[in-house]
């Protein structure tokens, strides 16, 4: 018998909807703070979720009524992984970081700011595609990060 426990897991399916992101914000949070993430980060991974799942809705599922995102959470040794599902109607094709100055300067356009704060309130993130199609983004925070 093996001394290797599993991993604590959160799996939630939400409609491709405005407004549900806050349930798996809450849900991610809850989870968060079970498996002891500090308030601190607990607060930095419930904003980039939210932005993760609005992405999902409004980018990888294009808002289409009907269609799910999936997020399931992971808690290993190493620390928490969130990722967040789409269907992949819109692919991910890449990011290129936005200029902040040009957007404070209203040269660029406010919106696209989102995984950019992924970037900044996790320790790392990136993009999958799903073996079922569709688009996995990732964020994990290492145990280092923990209370």
């Amino acid at each position: 018998m093996s001394n290797v426990s599993s991993p604590l897991s959160l799996e939630l399916s939400i409609p491709s909807e405005f407004g549900y992101e806050r349930v798996v914000r809450e849900a991610v949070a809850s989870f968060a703070r079970r498996i002891g993430l500090s308030s601190e980060r607990v607060e930095d991974l419930k904003t980039a979720v939210s932005e993760a799942c609005l992405n999902a809705i409004e980018h990888g599922n294009a808002q289409t009524a009907g269609m799910r995102v999936g997020v399931t959470c992971v808690w290993e040794n190493d620390g928490l992984t969130v990722r967040v599902l789409d269907h992949g109607l819109r692919c991910y094709t890449g990011h290129v970081a936005p200029c902040i100055a040009s957007k404070v300067h209203g040269e660029a356009p406010l919106r696209g700011m989102g995984l950019y704060l992924i970037a900044q309130l996790v320790d790392t993130y990136g993009f999958e595609t799903s073996p079922d199609g569709g688009n996995v983004l990732y964020m994990h925070m290492h145990t280092r990060s923990m209370a």
